[in-house]
């Protein structure tokens, strides 16, 4: 399949995106995790339907994409409006959500939200944002304002490391829970950083390191759930077996919540949390069937 690299404008700068297949088709954004980018879905792309109009971006803050504005925490309501951003910019009044991890959870919020706008709802490896405790709630904005803060001061005037490709790969795969293999590192990889002086071997991570503290809602389930309950397309979730511990601890509400839905499908694959980046074999029939027997026009 051959990429369009494309640029939307948004109030904050831009949105990078990559665009299959011709826009008079049926449209499918996707939306890739934490600290990835759009080509995540590089190697499972080509094994899908080639009727529909593929959308792949960058999340702010990742890729090529801009960051939201410095200085003040991440907030997760925020990339449910960049979605909304992406989807005015196409003037499409439906479409289908393809999303990986947060782009996932993301793209369920989404569908929530906006209900009339997503036809279809395809989620790789996640079930929903964790909840937080009501009684905990003081004590977790107070701790996000101060790590904020304190990411803020450690970065002033500090000049990002700089790593050759191969060092960067390998400090990826090193600081990764998931197992990406050596050429799923390289993929993200070259989407994921930034050339030092526009040649040489020299590289600098493009994401935006508040990405590393927590941005998850500051809500309980029960309120989550009223969210959740507002998805009424048809719903698939592609899980992991091996990432299945999160699916019994702290997405334990969210997954019994959705699996007991009469328009949630849930099927479970061989594999850990990039089981599509890695193995889009395993993976491509289960979205591929859905896309067909749900998603059509």
């Amino acid at each position: 399949m051959n990429a369009e690299e494309i640029s939307i404008p948004v109030p904050w700068g831009h949105i990078s995106a990559k665009m299959y297949g011709s826009d008079s088709l049926p449209a499918v954004l996707c939306v890739h995790g934490i600290q990835d980018n759009c080509d995540t879905f590089v190697t499972l792309l080509p094994l899908l339907p080639n009727d529909y109009h593929y959308v792949c971006i960058d999340l702010p803050g990742h890729g090529g994409s801009a960051h939201f504005p410095p200085h003040v925490p991440l907030e997760f309501v925020n990339y449910i409006g960049s979605i909304k951003w992406v989807a005015d910019h196409f003037g499409w009044p439906e479409f289908v959500y393809l999303g990986h991890s947060f782009g996932g959870q993301l793209g369920t919020w989404f569908s929530g939200i906006y209900p009339e706008r997503v036809r279809c709802l395809i989620v790789l490896d996640t079930m929903g944002p964790r909840s937080v405790d009501l009684d905990s709630t003081p004590v977790t904005v107070r701790k996000r304002i101060d790590s904020a803060q304190s990411l803020h001061r450690r970065q002033c005037g500090r000049q990002a490391p700089v790593y050759t490709f191969d060092e960067a790969v390998a400090k990826m795969m090193a600081g990764r829970r998931s197992k990406l293999t050596n050429e799923s590192a390289r993929i993200l990889a070259r989407r994921g950083l930034i050339q030092v002086d526009g040649d040489g071997d020299r590289y600098t991570f493009a994401s935006d390191q508040r990405l590393k503290l927590e941005f998850h809602p500051l809500m309980e389930f029960g309120q989550q759930e009223r969210v959740l309950r507002n998805v009424t397309c048809p719903v698939l979730f592609v899980l992991a077996d091996e990432n299945t511990a999160r699916y019994s601890t702290y997405l334990k509400d969210a997954y019994e919540f959705n699996s007991k839905r009469p328009n949630v499908t849930v099927a479970v694959v061989n594999g850990d949390h990039d089981v599509h980046l890695n193995y889009p074999d395993r993976v491509f029939s289960l979205v591929t069937n859905f896309l067909q027997k749900y998603c059509k026009h």
